[in-house]
């Protein structure tokens, strides 16, 4: 290949790489970034950060890409030295992922929306916001607005009928804030679904250690 037609060749990569960063949709790549930051793997907390920026800076804001880089701002307080650092990181977290769950109105009805992780958006985003807010330190004051997002969630017939490895890990989050809340009758109904669901699952063999535990 000569140099001008090599040079043409890249060029042309260059462009479509560009195109495409510039087009880029949520992957299910990013949430396991994100996935692994809230594991407690600080190393990823940055690039989980700058993964959601660039799609909501490329694409726009949505629900969901709010609610992640919301609770993506929460894990850089979680990992801050300095106790103001970390409250200016929770605290704009908090409104980003407020701002998401504003947008929700407006998404697209469950049918129509995109699948991650085996959920509709709607889903996975109150989910989420769910899963941070009752996570938080009470000094935060959101723990109950997070564990009346599972009380409503988990409700919910269309809910219910979902995938149970899909919201296997929802279930033990609300299990585990259910516990938190001292609501141990409602902490049982919920391992009681997951168990009818699959008693062998990971995440039940989990809320049910949590659940025997507060009640030993």
């Amino acid at each position: 290949m000569n140099t001008l037609l090599r040079n043409t060749v890249g060029a042309i990569s260059i462009s479509l790489l560009t195109v495409l960063s510039a087009h880029a949709t949520l992957t299910e790549n990013d949430i396991a970034i994100y996935n692994q930051a809230a594991a407690g793997d600080e190393d990823q907390v940055e690039p989980a950060y700058y993964v959601f920026k660039q799609l909501i800076k490329n694409e726009g804001a949505t629900a969901l890409t709010l609610v992640y880089l919301g609770s993506i701002e929460t894990l850089k307080g979680r990992d801050a030295w300095m106790p103001w650092t970390a409250m200016k990181h929770v605290e704009k977290g908090l409104s980003t992922i407020d701002k998401g769950l504003t947008l929700l109105a407006s998404e697209p009805n469950i049918e129509q929306q995109s699948r991650y992780m085996g959920l509709n958006e709607s889903y996975l985003a109150r989910a989420l916001a769910a899963t941070t807010y009752s996570s938080l330190p009470d000094m935060f004051n959101h723990f109950e607005r997070g564990y009346d997002l599972f009380v409503e969630l988990l409700a919910e017939p269309q809910f219910e009928q979902q995938p149970f490895p899909a919201t296997a890990w929802i279930y033990n989050y609300a299990v585990q804030a259910a516990l938190r809340a001292n609501d141990i009758q409602q902490a049982q109904q919920w391992l009681n679904t997951m168990r009818q669901q699959d008693k062998t699952h990971p995440e039940t063999l989990s809320a049910q250690e949590a659940v025997k535990g507060e009640q030993s």
